[in-house]
């Protein structure tokens, strides 16, 4: 197998898109000015032949059909995919999904910060992103586009193939609407009425009854499967009352995603006009949550057969587009190179739910080749799978701010670290903090690096800056964080500074904001109406860290930070947004001024480091003592939420 890929997979996590994406091949540009010097633009030469002296040309012969097949290994990280080298292959790097010819890295975060399926799932199929749980619907609840739906409306047949119930998450993104991606009845007679040409997967316990008699073909078996003589009539393969077998476990009478994604392209293929078809990995994810090494890696492998079996049957195709990865990582896995071919590799997990870690993206065809060697939003899945459904250029979807910790899209800084950090360089450093907001809410990134697992990051908050007075005494032990504030009531030397709210985060510590508040991280309110100051007030919060800023400890060995920069110049970090309607929930006052600064400790709070923004006035550590802080960054607001002017320090 070419090792190659992995060459590209180890560029630096910490980077955004390259500065000329706009120019990679196929992508719309509209900045162009250039006259053009086509044929028709240039005067002809007085010795060209005229137009009566040329033979008749002859009509464009059509692009042959598209086939276009998305694969998605739910929960596959970049250490996954190794993983299921080593037990496939004995090596990193030798999957085939690994050989496609263009490789890049997918940020997946969505409006809730740390995606789940849905909201992932729906952003690679419409290019939107949205709330957790969402399925085929904006943040504001309206219903997108999927890709699969507009191949459809162009005659393309289409399909769905999952290891999952067919109607989870992943799948349903393409193929409905709905706000709830547990909404199991509707979701699944919406599928059954969506049209597709074949759908194969699990969920017979809700699917069973909505497809009896003959408007459909129904199969149950890797033998009925396999005997299948297609007719015209849409086909409903349910091997499962619910998830399909681990491939650990046995297939039992169920087929092996091989074979169903290869019964998939042979049932589309046969349509004139081309296909579209998802083909979902999906029990990938629900190993890492079970943290089941023995089941984790096969599932993988698993994936990868299905990839190779689908290659080699369109080998040849004139227009085929192949894209391979993730809706999120799951688990934090890490494994240990060493073993053998069909040998378990050493498996360690760090979490057992959804990580921000960024997810791996392999692709073939044409309009593939703008995601090599760039990190992007998963967004830009739906603007390739739609340039090879429709020909047309790639578009670089919307960007949009999102809890995902990439902080440059949050403008520049309003306040940069002067002092080389006393906790640890490249493992612990606050190096700039960004304040901004939007109609939705206040915006905050704290770019640096954090140590997974140690130490704190607290960034308090006065929302009516100049109206309250800073506090003496807070007073609430009720959980880490609660304990953290308690011990940590700074000196405050900025007049008019009331804390009202405090972030924080524990040991890097992501927050979702459907999440139940939790005792070591998000959100407090702090001060009447919203919290009192013994007695803090617990939200959920969308909170996470980019990629690259997290210094980790693997197999037993302190891993620092791959994205620390020089003290100040470290780009990426900590990003949260908070709603308005959480901090006002009867409306934005007229002149309100938001203030922030934010500060770093360990876990106790009985030691502080120098890491202060705005930065303290001199490089000592704090150690035991008190935070004294003469500066803050402040945010004028206009009445619909959105600064009146930049972010600024206090005078």
């Amino acid at each position: 197998m070419p090792q190659v890929v992995w060459i590209v997979l180890l560029l630096s996590v910490g980077c955004g898109p390259q500065t000329d994406l706009g120019k990679a091949p196929g992508i719309i540009d509209s900045s162009s000015t250039e006259p053009s010097t086509t044929a028709e633009s240039r005067p002809p030469d007085d010795d060209s032949p005229s137009d009566s002296d040329s033979p008749p040309e002859s009509e464009p012969s059509p692009p042959p059909p598209p086939a276009v097949v998305l694969f998605v290994g739910d929960g596959m990280g970049l250490r996954h995919i190794a993983g299921g080298g080593l037990y496939a292959y004995g090596a990193e790097g030798s999957l085939i999904l690994e050989s496609l010819p263009y490789v890049g890295r997918l940020r997946t975060a969505s409006y809730s910060g740390v995606t789940d399926s849905a909201a992932s799932a729906t952003a690679m199929a419409s290019g939107v992103k949205t709330f957790n749980g969402r399925l085929g619907l904006d943040r504001y609840g309206f219903s997108v586009e999927s890709v699969r739906e507009l191949a459809a409306g162009r005659g393309l047949a289409t399909g769905v193939v999952t290891t999952d119930k067919l109607y989870g998450a992943t799948p349903s993104a393409f193929t409905v609407h709905n706000e709830d991606r547990g909404d199991d009845a509707l979701i699944a007679a919406d599928l059954v009425a969506a049209g597709l040409e074949i759908s194969l997967g699990g969920g017979a316990t809700a699917l069973t009854s909505l497809v009896e008699g003959d408007t459909f073909q129904v199969v149950t078996t890797a033998g009925g499967l396999a005997a299948l003589v297609t007719d015209d009539r849409p086909i409903f393969g349910l091997f499962a009352d619910g998830e399909l077998p681990y491939v650990a476990d046995g297939y039992g009478e169920a087929p092996s995603l091989a074979e169903m994604a290869l019964a998939a392209v042979t049932r589309l293929e046969q349509d004139p006009d081309g296909f579209f078809l998802m083909v979902e990995g999906a029990r990938i994810d629900h190993a890492s949550h079970s943290r089941r090494s023995d089941a984790v890696h096969l599932e993988t492998a698993a994936l990868d057969e299905a990839v190779g079996a689908v290659l080699a049957h369109l080998e040849g195709h004139e227009n085929l587009t192949v894209l391979v990865t993730a809706d999120h990582e799951c688990g934090g896995i890490m494994v240990e190179d060493g073993t053998s071919a069909g040998t378990i590799p050493t498996t360690d997990w760090r979490w057992n739910q959804h990580t921000n870690l960024d997810v791996g993206v392999f692709g073939l065809g044409e309009a593939a080749a703008v995601l090599d060697g760039q990190r992007l939003d998963n967004a830009w899945v739906h603007s390739v799978l739609r340039s090879a459904v429709t020909g047309d250029p790639v578009i670089e979807p919307e960007e949009v701010w999102l809890p995902d910790g990439y902080t440059e899209d949050l403008g520049p800084p309003a306040s940069s670290q002067l002092w080389a950090t006393s906790f640890g360089e490249r493992f612990n450093q606050l190096d700039a903090l960004r304040v901004t907001a939007d109609t939705y809410g206040l915006w905050i990134g704290v770019d640096g690096v954090f140590e997974r697992d140690q130490n704190a990051v607290l960034v308090f908050l006065d929302v009516d800056h100049g109206v309250g007075a800073p506090p003496t005494t807070l007073l609430d032990e009720d959980g880490g964080l609660d304990t953290l504030i308690t011990r940590l009531v700074p000196n405050l030397q900025v007049p008019g500074f009331g804390i009202d709210f405090v972030v924080g985060s524990l040991g890097a510590y992501e927050c979702a904001e459907d999440d139940a508040p939790y005792s070591d991280g998000c959100l407090r309110g702090v001060h009447a109406p919203l919290g009192v100051e013994d007695d803090f007030a617990w939200f959920g919060l969308a909170l996470n860290f980019d990629d690259g800023n997290i210094a980790e400890n693997l197999w037993g060995v302190n891993q620092p930070a791959t994205d620390a920069g020089a003290v100040g110049a470290t780009i990426g970090g900590m990003e949260f947004v908070i709603p308005w309607t959480r901090i006002f929930p009867d409306g934005i006052p007229a002149d309100t001024r938001i203030g922030a600064f934010a500060l770093l400790s360990n876990e106790d709070g009985d030691h502080l480091s120098n890491q202060l923004l705005p930065p303290a006035e001199t490089s000592a550590d704090v150690g035991a003592g008190i935070a004294s802080v003469n500066n803050v960054v402040l945010l004028d607001l206009n009445a619909d939420g959105t600064p009146a002017l930049p972010a600024y320090l206090s005078p």
